[in-house]
């Protein structure tokens, strides 16, 4: 078995410091590792070549200190690596980037690739189905399960989606890209780097190696450039408590806190219709849920009839293949559409599938709207990808809001580096396309009984080898469906100890109303169930009160809490270069949780309570 692993070199995020005077990012003497996704990548690829016979080959593209992250591959098991590098190739998008690999990939056979969900540093996950599109590949994302099986020459995997996860098989030749769980955690000895070091199989490719097309790669190749870089301040108070009374520190958080009657989110009310089109229409792709229709396409359609009210357009849901799509119809109109599409196939059509992005991007080509919305969900990010690639055209990925400019062009302001900076995206192409995290927009006040269109859309088959799901399991409890509508949420992070400190830590949040979240550390070590993480991976939320026991301030927890009311923390390390919750939070006290949470819910009972 041949398998290449795409592996990128990303900086050490908690290092990074932010110049909020100078508005820099300070990047000197900032450490580079390999993609954490990339790397459970190489060691599962090493695993099935261990069992299976064959070879592991690894690739990247970036400057010539990316050949450490190779060199790092190769003691993780890998055979060999191929390092693309020229300055023709900087400055990439995500599309660009796909190209050029698709380039260096297409010059051997592979039964399989490989890479990562996301990069720690971008955080689009668009690049691995991007790249099965344009080498005509079936693509599974987000596997956190991967097994071999040679009768067939198969795959069968674990997919995981925002409701639980699916069983897929997949033939080979394919694509995966995976996310946590895959496998342990594990890095190269000491000695196994020096073996790599010493000897390294690398081999190097420069852009004329791939293509006399220099226009394909880099910023030339780009479909979507940055216009600006914007660093986000911290708005919190940033009050720190140090008492060393436990209940005197609980008195001051309350005395400044005052009423917590803090008012729910503004749904802004409908835009007016502009029946018929005065300009391209926006369109907004509905991904089912078990439910019916997903809050986040609620949230996106709030979105679609503002930006229609500045071009006097109208909008447009496409629901995905599911059961129920027909009972959505009217629901999607009170909340915004003008039309609805209804993708109709057989059952066994997944929304994600190459048969899916093959029909839309068709309808999308021929209908040229202005731009096309999609959740930042599993299947969202991997539909949209695929149509993306297909259609040549800029795709911003896990936008938090859009805007259109003087110039009637839509900019897409998506965050990176863990949420503190926030990047305007532009497009040289049209439609436009992005996808939007759910939990950060807000839906209008629906308008019952609005009249709208209802179209169907047909799937027609195509000739190219796809996945099959085989189960589909649903996981959303209780716990999950709480914490998206709780209005005060307690969320404990690894200061907490260990597991052992959950039941006292539940037994403060119960007598409070307050709902448990959790940072992904917490959720990666088993301690809580991954429904109620919390942050870049995990959650949005927008509790009128958080509680934070025993977290860091991570960014990729942060950023899940932009929406937050008030913010207190309790942390017992006062350095706010190892405490960055101090920046984030209103208030933090600073000492033990043990001593100090029981006052604090004692104190703030009676400012709580409904």
């Amino acid at each position: 078995m041949k398998i290449a692993v795409c592996v990128k070199q990303v900086p050490v995020i908690s290092r990074m410091q932010f110049d909020y005077e100078s508005k820099t990012i300070q990047r000197e003497g900032v450490p580079l590792e390999v993609n954490s996704f990339d790397m459970l990548a190489v060691a599962r690829a090493a695993d099935l070549v261990e069992a299976e016979g064959g070879e592991v080959v690894a690739v990247t593209m970036g400057p010539p200190q990316a050949e450490e992250a190779l060199v790092q591959c190769q003691a993780l098991g890998a055979n060999r690596g191929i390092h693309l590098t020229d300055r023709a190739m900087a400055g990439a998008d995500t599309l660009a980037t796909a190209r050029t690999l698709t380039m260096a990939l297409e010059q051997d056979t592979y039964d399989l690739i490989m890479c990562g969900r996301n990069s720690t540093d971008a955080e689009t996950g668009q690049v691995g189905p991007e790249l099965a599109e344009l080498l005509g590949l079936p693509f599974v994302g987000n596997v956190r399960r991967l097994d071999y099986e040679r009768d067939g020459n198969c795959l069968r995997l674990e997919r995981e989606t925002d409701d639980g996860y699916e069983v897929i098989r997949c033939p080979l030749p394919a694509l995966v890209s995976v996310c946590e769980g895959l496998v342990e955690e594990r890095f190269p000895s000491r000695q196994k780097m020096q073996e790599a070091m010493a000897s390294p199989n690398i081999q190097k490719m420069s852009a004329i190696q791939l293509t006399s097309d220099r226009s394909l790669m880099g910023s030339p190749g780009s479909p979507t450039w940055v216009a600006d870089i914007q660093l986000v301040e911290p708005s919190r108070r940033g009050e720190v408590i140090e008492e060393d009374d436990p209940g005197e520190a609980a008195r001051r958080v309350v005395s400044s806190l005052g009423s917590l009657s803090v008012p729910g989110p503004d749904k802004p009310k409908g835009s007016s219709r502009y029946g018929g089109g005065v300009s391209p229409d926006i369109w907004v792709v509905a991904d089912p849920h078990i439910s019916g229709i997903r809050s986040s396409t609620l949230e996106i359609l709030g979105k679609a009839r503002e930006l229609a009210e500045v071009n006097r357009c109208e909008v447009v849901t496409v629901h995905l293949p599911a059961p129920d799509a027909r009972k959505n119809a009217a629901t999607l109109a009170d909340y915004g559409a003008d039309r609805v599409v209804l993708m109709e196939a057989e059952s066994t059509v997944h929304p994600s599938s190459a048969r899916c992005a093959s029909a839309l991007a068709k309808v999308i080509l021929v209908e040229q709207p202005y731009a096309v919305l999609f959740g930042s969900t599993a299947n969202g990010r991997d539909l949209a990808s695929r149509i993306a690639a297909n259609l040549a055209l800029g795709l911003t990925g896990d936008c938090i809001d859009l805007a259109i400019n003087d110039d009637g062009e839509l900019v897409q302001f998506k965050p990176a580096l863990g949420g503190n900076v926030v990047a305007p995206i532009q497009s040289k192409t049209t439609p436009y396309m992005a996808t939007l995290r759910p939990g950060l927009l807000n839906p209008i006040e629906p308008t019952p009984g609005a009249v709208h269109m209802v179209e169907v859309l047909d799937i027609p088959p195509i000739d190219a080898p796809d996945f099959e799901v085989l189960e589909v399991h649903h996981e959303e409890d209780a716990q999950g469906l709480e914490l998206a509508a709780a209005r005060v949420v307690m969320g404990v992070g690894m200061g907490i100890g260990g597991p052992e400190n959950l039941p006292a830590i539940q037994e403060l949040a119960q007598s409070l109303g307050a709902v448990i979240a959790a940072t992904r550390n917490v959720t990666d070590a088993g301690w809580l169930p991954r429904q109620v993480q919390v942050g870049l991976t995990g959650r949005a939320i927008a509790p009128q009160l958080y509680i934070a026991v025993g977290i860091r301030g991570d960014f990729n927890h942060m950023v899940g809490l932009q929406k937050a009311g008030t913010i207190i923390a309790i942390n017992d390390n006062p350095n706010p270069r190892r405490s960055p919750i101090i920046a984030g939070a209103d208030f933090t006290i600073i000492g033990d949780w043990q001593e100090y949470l029981p006052p604090l819910v004692e104190a703030l009972k009676p400012i709580v309570a409904p």
